[in-house]
């Protein structure tokens, strides 16, 4: 499972490995001069192309977690191939190609999901807390996700519980009749997890604690660090990048617990899109070898993986049908005379 930024980015030295597709996003980011930006894009070694016939298009949209430069910036590489492999034109809403243009649709997660149902958005990354909402529509389940090639694992990361270093919260206990940020009403991390599991620990959201929300991991994480929130409810790898980025001391953060691991954040295609280019999609992203900085930024992952959503999305399915539960229970309790 978005604020933004929320993770840790890469910096000015993805710059260096940038492909075709990173030409301008490089031009923007460094203000080089066009003759400077049009040469990175000649020198660039294009992606081995897997499909021919007609070029198809396909309008993509991102999460609002990063600003639109850095979202190109971090998977451009991979756009890029996918469109060169694939024989695919790579669209925003708006209908500018991406080949051309880093001007990206970043959704917030209510418009992403609207946008996949809709079959405006054909190809989208989105968070694991809301692929429930997306399967319950009638969407396929995700096609891929980041992983390691040679081991099979896939990404995955923890719901992590924490607090200042230097605060008087060791357990989560401590937290009763405090505020705890969780981030957006949707995120599965960042608050559909914690109400789920966060009672068997003595913390019942709105109960034991006040619910705060931030808007994000970045600002929960933030808010922590700088003594807005007493405590906050984050994903372990978003906070793990900004540890990786500079933008928050590990020293000064505690964990107070952590959960099981959830699936990270996956890659899906809207139910409309033709099987062919879905076949298209999957096999050249399944070739798609990860850039160095994209590595760097998901340590241990080089590719992307096909997805069992039975097995994988078994704990995000949990605290989607605890969340339903308590739902239903509390519109029977609303309803009654």
């Amino acid at each position: 499972m978005l604020a933004k930024p929320l993770d840790a980015r890469l910096c000015a030295t993805l710059l260096s490995g940038a492909t075709l597709l990173l030409g301008p996003v490089a031009a923007q980011t460094t203000a080089a001069q066009p003759a400077k930006a049009s040469a990175t894009r000649q020198a660039a070694a294009p992606a081995a192309p897997l499909f021919s016939g007609t070029r198809e298009k396909l309008v993509v949209a991102m999460p609002k977690t990063y600003a639109k430069s850095e979202t190109m910036l971090i998977w451009g590489d991979y756009f890029n191939h996918l469109a060169r492999c694939g024989n695919l034109d790579l669209q925003n809403l708006q209908g500018e190609s991406l080949e051309r243009s880093v001007n990206i649709d970043t959704l917030g997660e209510k418009e992403l999901i609207d946008g996949i149902v809709a079959g405006k958005v054909q190809l989208a990354q989105v968070n694991p807390g809301l692929v429930p909402q997306l399967v319950a529509a009638g969407q396929p389940a995700p096609f891929g996700v980041p992983g390691n090639k040679a081991s099979g694992q896939r990404n995955s990361y923890k719901l992590i519980l924490i607090s200042r270093v230097d605060s008087p919260f060791t357990k989560p206990q401590d937290l009763v009749g405090k505020k705890i940020a969780h981030t957006t009403p949707t995120s599965n991390s960042g608050n559909l997890a914690p109400r789920a599991l966060f009672p068997a620990l003595g913390l019942v959201p709105d109960q034991n604690y006040e619910v705060v929300f931030s808007n994000g991991h970045e600002r929960s994480v933030t808010g922590v660090m700088h003594g807005f929130y007493p405590a906050a409810a984050v994903a372990s790898d978003l906070y793990q990048r900004m540890v990786v980025k500079g933008d928050v001391k590990g020293s000064s953060i505690r964990t107070l617990w952590e959960s099981p691991p959830f699936m990270t954040e996956t890659w899906t295609l809207g139910k409309d899109v033709s099987p062919e280019v879905q076949a298209r999609v999957t096999k050249c992203s399944y070739s798609y070898s990860f850039s160095p900085k994209l590595r760097q930024l998901l340590p241990g992952n080089d590719t992307f993986l096909a997805i069992n959503f039975e097995r994988d999305f078994a704990t995000v399915m949990e605290v989607y049908n605890k969340t339903q539960k308590a739902q239903a229970g509390k519109a029977a309790t609303a309803a009654k005379p």
